[in-house]
């Protein structure tokens, strides 16, 4: 329970871990809705809901109701001729950026506004056309129907001029937009907006107005330049315009300088002057009129040259279809063009409805502009959105609703049908110059990247990027790349967090970085290590690797160690060189110290040690016999710190498992503390509690994990002699002590340390008494360190310096080869390399064979792959097991490429490198030049220094992706299983197609070939069955598939190839080759070819062919695919050899690793092989025949070198359906990961939505955008686990310091007028809207409606007063007349009602919770006090900052009182850099903990409700009714 102290923070409360806190505090059963349920809630209607669909539909129902046309007509009909003349300016010069005729524009703001007029939902913007957009609709126009050339092979295009082509583009285009928005809107994806942060598009419009401006030179300058699109048009357009600039038309330049001058004089004036002026001038429309006269007057057209509006139709034109053709070629583009058009219009009307206080509907506006966009296309529409000037006109002028909008849709129609003719002479030089000054607002927004730069990194990154991207790529592609960044902001921050080792702050309960701070304590034997962010599939490999640099040991190594010297220990013993004596064990006499190399049975040193058949426990920090040497291990206890962590996905949670159970087999206690309930409940959903890790270590507070452990573990310090009821919670500086326990304390102080008193346990009870703290009390008491954190210019020149030590390190880690052979014991392992190269080299030529086969290249060019690569990797690579060569996802995305580029049936691309090759050739040369390519990406990923990127290829992305992989490699075999020939496809949806021919064909089916196949397969798979269920019984595993080449051949004369089973020694390995050559040997003299029609493996090549150089045009033509092949490669390669690396216990550097697959590859590629990286099974087989280091790989590669130069020619007879047939049993293990799915469905739906996704992208789509969309769905999913958290209101848990969420628990105490709040995840663009929306939710009432009515309510006292209508007297203010204007309070200026509220002019001070006079009410706010809990937010961008302050303002406005605990020091620090302190926001609302601003809140607000019936509690202490002191 709760009670304020004077300053005093005092709690008396049981120990709690998890378990003892859910023993004694039952919690509340709360069933969660279930998918189905959502799903028939979503769906059930009643009449209620159809109503309100209805009304929800046509928003006009609700405004119309309320129409003040007293009040509200005149403005809206002022507001709409304004915003009309606007239009018609706008819509003329906004289609020039379209590059359309220029009446179109003025179609764009009639047909939508109209649409919108009914289904819209913001009451001020002005729908029509906007610049961007007709910039990106221009780029779609220029491509389809070019200035020059020809334009797209459209059936649609027959008999029309080339505007008439344009506008069809155009229209259909707009259509196609309306149709992308209205099934976003359909399907409730309103919420995409809040992905597009502020600095995204800030850096988009900005590159936008750059690309705006350059368009609009040719204008400006009076020159003809043909229209551009595409990756760097900005580029091309800017060399057109300075290669003819000597061309200019003096006239033009001079009427646009006279204009754009004169308007930016003119609304400077209008910007500093608005509050004296009744309206802003409109220079534009007077500049416009003023441009038509003088062009009329003195014919410029004809006189100068000048280029003019020229003839305007006075009616409108036929509605038109849209083209299908167009919808095909535009689809791309028009989905960009969709979000931004919803993005900017959601934007500008969601600022005028907080302005305004009206709602909008995210999902209904897309609806809005779907429809608008779709009417208008159908009447040669422009794509419709909004202009924030024309809106600001329509807003500032009085328009109170979209009765302004229609009324300006009239001024629009009048100009078509009526005067339009007056606006022909106009010159388009004036729309170029009045276009380009109205770009200055969005071009002055480069003013934020210094700002950005000092203030948040990351976010300034994705302003440049952006912009980058916009102005170089083209809008479409720039959007998409800044998004992709944003995302991947997102995901970095997350995945390299500060991670820190605490220390408590002596006399408090306070636990802060070590490092910050000079007065801590750390007992001895214990470390508290802080990870401040979710953890997921990116970062539990970090979140490993610096727990571990904070221990200072790696615990598995010492795990190893220590079983490795337990066998020891139990062999000398049996040996009779070790006795047991009364000092332990000793040895009977002197050995030398040595290492024991001994690495078989490396799994069971993974496993706890077991001390069975010793006779005595080793004592593993006592000095142990001669020659063991195991690492000491200087802690007892390790505390985990979770409080920040919001969620664990199914990758983390395994990796924390494996991490926990390293400590816990090596006897280190492990407690997690701060944990969240519902990941305390999906560990439990997920089984990931055991024999050895138990639920029990579990603790509330780190405190209380602290007090358990020195319980446990008692301070071997003169305190240790000290009874364990004792217990001193005196602050150094403060002195306090608690009156019941003085003669306790003064014996605790004789024997302890100052700095150890806090920690003593009192029995099992947690006990504190110190000063209650805000953030700045605590650092004035206790001292922090100025701490020097690098700039990014320490980091570079860091990096940059170079001296002989450096530059050596840089030589070895370059050549790796060095490290290990100077450790090489050819005594050791000299044998056991030449049996594994032998074993691997025969396995490494027939798999060579078969995936050359899904590379659609001839088998032999298989060989070349298993030998290159290999030998180049044995001097770079880091992996001393890794078998190098083919991969089978490698080698069918090489396929891919090479049957797009050189089809089966149909001429081949058109290469200049394929004249006078046969088809053979021209497939080499394709496959050769990808795998160049690929290996240049992975020499650059490497040289970049980006190994860390294959942290992104989550488990769950991997597996659904691998899946797919099996699936299309099954389907690709079946024409060689069946015997059938049909021609290769690729592309999305190549897998349809492909089975379509195979069910087409399958008449055609080669018995033999099926037989044979199916026979193979039923038995490889029996025999592998058996292996499996018998390997420990089994010497070596049997090799199935080479007892079936001899058995085969020797009857039907098929030979086959052997893939995947281990081999354990040489003498079998030889055995397979015989059966090989003798099976091929037969096949050859049964003709079986001819005889039964069997495809077979054929000619072979002899020895090597000479090198070739890659083709310029290939790379160009596949660029794309080669780099998710670059990325696919490196990192099943990276995870194979991590899995053998730590098996054997060195290191491996992905970054090293990329150069070494960079180099091998570009070798390779050089001598005709394609992509390389490793098979598992490849690797399994070096690994266990005892391969040592990549000696073996070496030996392997001379192996294939004999069978290239003298042998290859045996293998020609070998049939192809047995390779397939092969190829398909060993995808067995990749075709059962489908099992994962309902482990996943139950336990994590968000990894299970990822696994989908990316299997049906890579099954549909392809492999390469298979893979691009699952890692987009995976990083989607990360920000939408951050974007959508559970927030909750929490309450105090009676009688302790302990808060949890209020629906949990029936024990609970909330004092009145207090919320406290948590939102359990980081701060940032997407889910700043959200955390506002559940905090308005939380507290019942938005506070800044309640300041907006309590600011309009001052405003009407005032009025009243000074008319006399109202009276001071001794109860308040009363109203004198009873009768009193019944309309809102002065609605006419909605300035300034967001403001501080201004008691000036009143002689009174208002109370807002009294009743008010009559006619004015304001919402009651029930809470003078709202705490949020900070301690999960890891971190806070721009966007969140800005939206946190203005949330905060809110409510200090209103008087509600508010408080931040627990929140990170990192983020006090950023909030300090980026000026987040002001007048308003003071720094003394930090708390360091919800209970010290709790009792804060108290003292300040004393409760006086039923706080005393409950517990009789003094001032000085808080203590539960249970405990005696």
């Amino acid at each position: 329970m709760l009670r304020a102290s004077t300053q005093r923070y005092s709690v008396t409360r049981p120990l709690y871990s998890e378990d003892t806190f859910e023993d004694e505090h039952a919690k509340v059963y709360r069933k969660h809705k279930r998918l189905l349920d959502h799903f028939i809630q979503y769906f059930t209607c009643t009449s209620e809901r159809a109503k309100n669909a209805a009304v929800s539909l046509l928003p006009i129902i609700g405004w119309v109701k309320i129409y003040s046309i007293k009040e509200w007509l005149l403005n809206d009909i002022v507001s709409g001729v304004s915003t009309g003349l606007v239009a018609v300016l706008q819509g003329l010069a906004f289609s020039l950026l379209a590059s359309i005729s220029t009446w179109y524009g003025l179609y764009a703001a009639f047909f939508p506004v109209i649409m919108y007029f009914f289904l819209g939902t913001s009451r001020h913007i002005s729908v029509g056309s906007f610049p961007v957009l007709s910039l990106m609709v221009g780029a779609v126009v220029t491509r389809l129907v070019p200035d020059e050339g020809t334009p797209a092979n459209i059936t649609a295009f027959e008999g029309l001029t080339k505007d008439e082509q344009r506008i069809l583009v155009s229209a259909s285009l707009t259509f196609l937009v309306g149709l992308f928005q209205l099934g976003m809107g359909l399907l409730q994806v309103g919420f995409i907006v809040m992905y597009l942060s502020d600095t995204l598009i800030s850096g988009f419009t900005t590159a936008a107005a750059v690309h705006i401006l350059v368009s609009q030179l040719k204008f400006v300058l009076g020159l003809t330049v043909p229209g551009f699109s595409g990756p760097l048009s900005i580029i091309y357009t800017l060399e057109s315009v300075f290669t003819q600039i000597t061309s200019t038309n003096i006239h033009d330049l001079v009427t646009s300088i006279v204009v754009m001058v004169t308007v930016l004089g003119v609304k400077e004036i209008n910007d500093r002057f608005k509050s004296k002026l009744p309206v802003p001038i409109p220079i534009e429309v007077i500049m416009t009129i003023i441009a038509c006269g003088v062009s009329y007057a003195f014919n410029f057209s004809e006189n100068h040259g000048v280029d003019v509006v020229g003839k305007i139709p006075n009616t409108f034109e036929s509605p038109i279809a849209p083209s299908l053709q167009v919808f095909q070629m535009t689809a791309v583009e028009a989905f960009p063009i969709a979000i931004v058009g919803f993005a900017v219009a959601f934007a500008v009307a969601k600022v005028y409805s907080v302005k305004h206080d009206y709602i909008i509907d995210g999902n209904q506006e897309l609806i809005a502009f779907g429809a608008s966009n779709i009417f208008g296309g159908a009447f040669k529409s422009l794509a419709a959105s909004t202009a924030l000037s024309r809106s600001a006109v329509q807003e500032s002028t009085g328009g109170k609703t979209q009765i302004a909008g229609l009324i300006s849709a009239v001024i629009v129609l009048i100009v078509i049908l009526g005067i339009g003719f007056l606006l022909e002479p106009l010159p388009k030089s004036v729309l170029g110059a009045v276009v380009i000054v109205n770009l200055k607002g969005m071009l002055m927004q480069v003013v934020t990247v210094p700002y950005l730069w000092k203030k948040d990194r990351p976010d300034c990154i994705v302003w440049v990027g952006t912009c980058l991207a916009a102005i170089f790529l083209g809008l479409d592609i720039g959007l998409a790349v800044g998004l992709g960044l944003e995302l991947l902001t997102v995901v970095f921050r997350a995945q390299f967090p500060r991670c820190c080792v605490l220390a408590n702050i002596s006399g408090t309960d306070i636990y802060r970085d070590r490092k910050d701070y000079v007065n801590i304590y750390e007992p001895e034997g214990v470390k508290i290590f802080r990870i401040p962010s979710p953890i997921f599939f990116a970062n539990i490999e970090f979140f490993r690797d610096k727990l571990k640099d904070a221990v200072g040991f790696n615990p598995l190594r010492i795990l190893r160690k220590r079983n490795k010297a337990v066998k020891k220990i139990k062999k000398m013993i049996k040996k009779g060189e070790l006795i047991l004596t009364p000092n332990g064990l000793q040895a009977t006499c002197s050995m030398p110290i040595e290492e024991s190399e001994d690495e078989s049975n490396m799994e069971d040193l993974d496993k706890p040690t077991d001390f069975s058949d010793l006779p005595i426990q080793v004592n593993w920090n006592a000095e142990l016999p001669a020659n063991i040497r195991v690492p000491p291990v200087n802690i007892h206890s390790l505390i985990l710190d979770f409080s920040a962590v919001s969620f664990l996905d199914i990758s983390a949670l395994k990796g924390l498992k494996a991490a926990l159970k390293e400590f816990i087999r090596i006897n280190v206690d492990v407690y997690i503390v701060g944990c969240d309930p519902y990941i305390i409940e999906k560990l439990k959903n997920c089984k990931f509690f055991d024999d050895e890790i138990k639920t029990s270590i579990f603790f509330l507070t780190i405190h209380d994990a602290m007090l358990f452990i020195h319980e446990s573990h008692p301070p071997k310090t003169v305190s240790a002699e000290v009874s364990y009821q004792h217990i001193n919670s005196v602050s150094k500086s403060s002195g306090m002590k608690i009156q019941a326990m003085d003669d306790m304390k003064m014996e605790v102080e004789k024997n302890t340390k100052p700095e150890t008193r806090f920690m003593q346990p009192f029995g099992r009870h947690y006990v504190v008494v110190r000063p209650l703290f805000s953030e700045d009390s605590f650092s004035e008491q206790h001292k922090k360190i100025n701490r020097n954190h690098k700039t990014l210019r320490h980091h570079l020149k860091d990096y940059f310096t170079c001296d002989r030590n450096r530059a050596k390190n840089a030589a070895l880690s370059l050549l790796p080869i060095i490290g290990w052979m100077k450790n090489y014991n050819v005594k050791e392992w000299l044998l056991g390399d030449i049996v594994s190269g032998i074993s691997t080299g025969l396995v490494a030529v027939l798999q060579g064979l078969a995936f050359s086969l899904l590379a659609s290249l001839p088998p032999g060019y298989g060989l070349y792959t298993a030998f290159f690569p290999a030998i180049i990797y044995f001097f770079l690579g880091t992996s001393r097991h890794l078998s190098v060569g083919a991969f089978p996802i490698l080698s069918l995305m090489v396929g891919a490429v090479v049957t797009r580029l050189v089809p089966d049936n149909g001429p081949a691309a058109n290469i200049t490198g394929f004249e006078g090759l046969t088809m053979e050739q021209q497939r080499v040369l394709v496959a050769s030049s990808v795998t160049f390519v690929m290996g240049a990406f992975q020499l650059i990923m490497g040289l970049l220094q980006v190994g860390f990127i294959v942290m992104y290829l989550s488990e769950t992305l991997v597996s659904g992706f691998t899946t797919a992989a099996a699936v299309h490699i099954l389907v690709s075999q079946l024409r060689f299983v069946l015997g059938l020939n049909f021609p290769g496809i690729n592309g999305p949806l190549a897998i349809v197609y492909t089975l379509e021919n195979v069910f087409g064909e399958i008449v055609n089916t080669n018995v033999a070939d099926l037989v044979t196949s199916i026979v193979i397969m039923a038995l490889v798979l029996i025999v592998k069955e058996i292996n499996d269920r018998f390997k420990a019984k089994l010497p070596v595993p049997i090799p199935i598939e080479v007892i079936m080449v001899g058995v085969i051949t020797e009857h039907d004369h098929i030979s086959t190839k052997y893939m995947t089973l281990t081999l354990s020694n040489v003498s079998a390995s030889c055995k397979s080759t015989q059966q090989t050559v003798i099976a091929c040997g037969v096949s050859y003299a049964f003709n079986f070819e001819k005889r039964f029609n069997v495809t077979v493996v054929g000619e072979m090549v002899e020895g090597y062919e000479p090198p070739i150089a890659p083709n310029l045009e290939v790379i160009e033509e596949s660029a794309v695919e080669a780099f998710p092949m670059a990325i696919v490669g490196f990192a099943v390669a990276f995870s194979v050899a991590k899995v053998y690396s730590v098996k054997h216990d060195y290191t491996i550097d992905g970054n090293q690793e990329l150069l070494a697959f960079g180099v091998s590859n570009i070798f390779g590629a050089s001598f005709r092989s394609f992509a390389a990286s490793t098979a598992l099974s490849r690797t399994a087989i070096q690994e266990s025949t005892g391969g040592k280091t990549q000696i073996a790989g070496v030996l392997s590669a001379m192996m294939v070198l004999i069978v290239t130069v003298a042998v290859g020619f045996l293998l020609e007879p070998l049939p192809r359906s047995v390779l397939g047939a092969l190829v398909i049993v060993n995808l067995k293990g990749m075709l059962m990961q489908f099992r994962e799915l309902p482990f996943l469905w139950k336990n994590d739906r968000t990894d299970f939505v990822t696994w989908v996704v990316t299997f049906l992208a890579s099954l549909f789509l392809g492999l390469d955008l298979g893979l691009a969309v699952g890692l987009g769905a995976e990083l989607f999913t990360v920000v939408c686990r951050t974007q959508f958290p559970r927030c909750s209101l929490l309450a105090n848990i009676t009688g302790t310091d302990i808060y949890r969420d209020r629906k949990d628990y029936s024990s609970i105490y909330e004092p009145d007028g207090v919320k406290i709040f948590k939102i359990p995840s980081p701060l940032f663009f997407a889910n700043i809207d959200f955390f506002r929306d559940k905090l308005v939710q939380a507290v019942g009432f938005s506070p800044l409606k309640v300041l907006k009515k309590r600011n309009k309510a001052l405003r009407k006292i005032r009025k009243m007063l000074c008319n006399g209508e109202l009276e001071i007297s001794d109860r308040g203010l009363k109203v004198r007349q009873p009768s009193i204007d019944t309309s809102e309070y002065n609605n006419n200026s909605m300035e300034g009602l967001d403001e501080p509220i201004d008691f000036s002019g009143i002689p009174i001070q208002v109370n807002w919770n009294t009743e008010l006079p009559a006619n004015i009410s304001v919402p009651p706010v029930n809470i003078h006090s709202l705490v949020l809990d900070f301690s999960a937010v890891s971190f806070l961008d721009i966007s969140a900052l800005k939206g946190l302050k203005a949330t905060l303002k809110e409510f200090i406005r209103i008087e509600v009182d508010v408080y931040i605990v627990s929140c990170d020091v990192y983020i006090m620090e950023k909030l300090h850099r980026c000026s987040f302190f002001d007048d308003e926001i003071k720094t003394s609302i930090f708390y360091p903990s919800l209970h010290d601003a709790m009792l804060h809140i108290l003292e300040m607000h004393p409760d006086h409700g039923d706080l005393e019936k409950d517990i009789n509690i003094t001032y000085e202490v808080i203590q539960r009714d249970s405990i005696t002191v």
